[in-house]
């Protein structure tokens, strides 16, 4: 199969921590199990940024004639204004999925001219709903990266959504009268919202933890081996927050026991 993937940094592959791919991850396996794959994701992307890169590198090539793509979900924070925005239509309790559905929505009218199935993954945060996905006409493919190299099901009773990188997405705390939190805690009224946007925060702080508590599939091959080697992260160690190739192993299986590849 002739296969395109897009996302962020989930769907890279293993970085060298330095400006390298050390293993080219899903790609890697989707390619030793013969089909034909160009990654299309960025690191630092946006669920924006991704739906742009896919109606730009699809257009770009259309003589290949592509039998899917795999997304990978990223935090809507990052399109934080859009968030800020959302929030005060929907409120608090109902923003995350309102934020999904835009992401939907959005995909499928750039997918539209292409007529390309769609095959979603939770990656940087989970898949909230998986049942919505199929109302616009795709498939959750894998709800949660993280929990399937976990805990070994895809499937999460309470999807994290949101919130799992402060560093560089602009939602950290800060007291500056125009930073995100400021703006968000204008928005929320009445303390169960305040508590359940803390409760929102504090999942994606447990999710970060996660992986760092679990270096066999979120650390670099070379950490696992005890090895010193150069990063653009500097001391003490690199972050041990993204997948490595035992991670997409794991994500490479399963979609082929789902009989997705």
């Amino acid at each position: 199969m002739n296969i395109a993937i897009f996302g962020d940094s989930f769907a890279n592959g293993e970085s060298d921590m330095t400006h390298h791919l050390s293993h080219l991850g899903l790609t890697q396996y989707l390619m030793d199990d013969g089909h034909f794959v160009i990654n299309f994701s960025r690191q630092g992307n946006s669920n924006d940024g991704m739906i742009q890169d896919f109606g730009f590198n699809i257009r770009q090539n259309e003589h290949i004639k592509w039998d899917m793509a795999i997304v990978f979900r990223t935090e809507p924070i990052r399109e934080n204004e859009s968030w800020i925005d959302c929030l005060r239509i929907v409120g608090i309790r109902k923003v995350e999925s309102a934020m999904a559905r835009r992401l939907y929505s959005q995909l499928k009218e750039t997918v539209r001219p292409f007529s390309i199935p769609i095959y979603l993954v939770g990656g940087t945060v989970d898949i909230p709903e998986p049942k919505e996905v199929e109302k616009f006409g795709f498939k959750c493919a894998c709800q949660s990266l993280v929990n399937l190299c976990v805990n070994g099901k895809h499937t999460v009773e309470e999807p994290v959504t949101n919130f799992v990188f402060p560093i560089g997405t602009g939602w950290r705390f800060d007291d500056a009268p125009n930073s995100f939190f400021n703006k968000a805690n204008k928005i929320i009224k009445g303390t169960n919202d305040k508590e359940h946007f803390l409760k929102l925060i504090e999942m994606g702080e447990d999710r970060y933890k996660l992986m760092e508590d679990n270096p066999e599939y979120f650390a670099p091959k070379e950490n696992l081996e005890g090895k010193n080697h150069p990063s653009v992260h500097g001391p003490p160690d690199n972050p041990v927050d993204h997948p490595n190739r035992y991670a997409y192993k794991k994500l490479f299986n399963h979609l082929k026991s789902e009989g997705i590849v």
